[in-house]
């Protein structure tokens, strides 16, 4: 163990999509069908995995908080809900439930089999076909909207709770 040397590991930066990209994005995987278009935006909030485990149970609409159990690091934490992301899932629940894709008390995106939640290798490939059919070049994937929101809020001056941004007066 002594002659073990420790190897450094290059760090690179996330691949940010611009607005419009992240727009056409969205979009696009709204018109193909591909996942709710409310799990798009769900990206930019929640990370793949801790949105697949999601319940309607987990959503709170009187503090605005969705709860996410055992998220990075085992650890279970509240994100914040936007008002049109609420209305988005409301929307996207109704919908579900009248089709039968959704169990009571079980996944709010559930997989093929509604006892399973979506997995994270049908999100990515559900993303890589929303980015060609936007003609987006760059390397996408779920977590690229979330590094690309944060992105955009420190652009604009805003302190992000996940990212360093810069001190506000």
């Amino acid at each position: 163990m002594a002659k073990m040397s420790h190897i450094r590991v290059a760090r690179t930066l996330p691949v940010v999509l611009s607005r419009e990209e992240a727009s056409r994005l969205i979009e696009s995987a709204s018109t193909l069908s591909i996942a709710p278009p409310c799990r798009w935006r769900m990206a930019r909030v929640l990370r793949v995995s801790e949105s697949g485990a999601l319940k309607v149970g987990d959503i709170d609409s009187q503090r605005m908080l969705l709860r996410i159990e055992q998220g990075k690091g085992q650890k279970d934490r509240y994100a914040l809900l936007p008002l049109i992301l609420l209305k988005r899932l409301r929307t996207w629940w109704r919908y579900a439930q009248a089709e039968g894709k959704v169990l009571p008390g079980g996944y709010l995106f559930p997989g093929l089999d509604p006892l399973d939640s979506l997995s994270t290798r049908q999100l990515n490939r559900a993303v890589h076909e929303a980015a060609r059919a936007a003609h987006i070049k760059k390397r996408v994937t779920m977590h690229t909207l979330r590094h690309s929101f944060a992105t955009h809020l420190l652009e604009q001056g805003e302190n992000y709770p996940h990212y360093p941004g810069p001190a506000r007066p």
